[in-house]
Formats: structure tokens, C-alpha cells, sequence
């Protein structure tokens, strides 16, 4: 019984394991994409010389 248990708890952590990386790897590819993609209106401010 208290095999079966372990067994059911390794499922459960291996689970979140994976569910973990994949949005650690998607926060970072977004905020790699962020930070390589200009703003739509900070990149194309002009400025004026007078």
C-alpha cells in the first residue's frame, strides 16, 4: 500500500517538475522576445534639433 503511495507522490512531483520548467522556459522566451523586439513608441521617438 505505502508503495503504491510513493509511487502516486513521484507521478505528482515529477508532474509539477515539468509543469515548472515549461513556464520557466516560457518567461524567459518571453522576456527574450521583450527585450529584442522594439516598443511600438519608445524605439521610434524623434527627437527635434533646434
Amino acid at each position: 500500500m505505502t508503495g503504491l503511495l510513493w509511487e502516486r507522490r513521484a507521478q505528482i512531483g515529477g508532474c509539477l517538475l515539468l509543469q515548472g520548467s515549461l513556464l520557466a522556459t516560457g518567461l524567459v522566451l518571453e522576456h527574450l522576445l521583450q527585450r529584442t523586439a522594439p516598443s511600438p513608441g519608445g524605439a521610434s521617438v524623434a527627437t527635434t534639433r533646434g
